[in-house]
């Protein structure tokens, strides 16, 4: 499914690549033919936006989105596990099915990071990268709707991906969104920083401090490349 990979770009922080291949990716889109109509003219409009717009703007727009506070996070276990230790031993699992299909990662990300996911459902039959999509579709409803009450040009990249999943944006998770205390004030942010843990020991696993960096990350991004897989042949069974 290409069109996931198209999305899965369209939710990195925007670099010199994206821009320079924008338009390439509205080509992909047409070809694979699964979003049209309306939803292909949002798109467009983002697409135009990405290519356009100052880099050090969009950039500094990514961060204000999804990195300060957790509610727009676009790691999916933030949103199911929290601060539980379960999110780390389902990282693992995670990592786990990436490395049977052929997938490793290449940068220095999370497993759970949203457009890595989709990276590697892009590379799946479309059947089984429906079924996983379905899984995480109450988590891709809900990130929608808090998008969109923001409101956010992102939120027309999510709203393919909740259709994809087999459910379509509610009113009852626009109300349980409209119903939430920020996170992303300075006050709560404060918050976060008072209630974060110090640790004197080392982390238990490369997952778990990674884990904790995405909590604690100062308004400021370090880019990374767009493409954050390499893939090998899986296994043989």
């Amino acid at each position: 499914m290409a069109t996931l990979k198209v999305l899965a770009a369209l939710l990195h922080y925007p670099d010199e690549t994206l821009q320079a291949h924008a338009d390439d990716l509205l080509a992909v889109l047409d070809a694979d033919g699964l979003i049209r109509g309306a939803r292909r003219a949002a798109l467009l409009n983002l697409v135009a936006r990405l290519r356009d717009e100052e880099l050090l703007e969009l950039q500094a727009e990514y961060v204000e989105t999804f990195d300060r506070g957790r509610s727009r996070s676009l790691y999916l276990f933030e949103h199911v596990y929290g601060e539980s230790r379960d999110r780390g031993q389902a990282m693992v699992e995670l990592i786990g099915a990436y490395r049977e299909h052929g997938l490793e990662i290449a940068a220095a990300e999370l497993p759970d990071y949203l457009p890595l996911f989709l990276e590697f459902l892009s590379r799946m039959p479309v059947d089984d990268a429906l079924g996983w999509l379905e899984e995480i579709g109450p988590v891709l409803q809900l990130l929608h709707a808090r998008l969109a009450a923001r409101p956010s040009p992102y939120a027309v990249v999510l709203e393919p991906l909740v259709r994809l999943a087999g459910l379509a944006p509610e009113a009852a998770v626009d109300e349980q969104v409209a119903a939430e205390t920020p996170d992303d004030t300075p006050e709560a942010l404060d918050r976060v920083w008072m209630e974060t843990p110090v640790s004197f020991g080392g982390p238990e696993d490369g997952c778990a401090a990674a884990q904790h960096q995405t909590r604690t990350r100062e308004p400021a991004r370090t880019p990374t490349p767009t493409e954050t897989v390499r893939w090998h042949e899986p296994p043989a069974h």
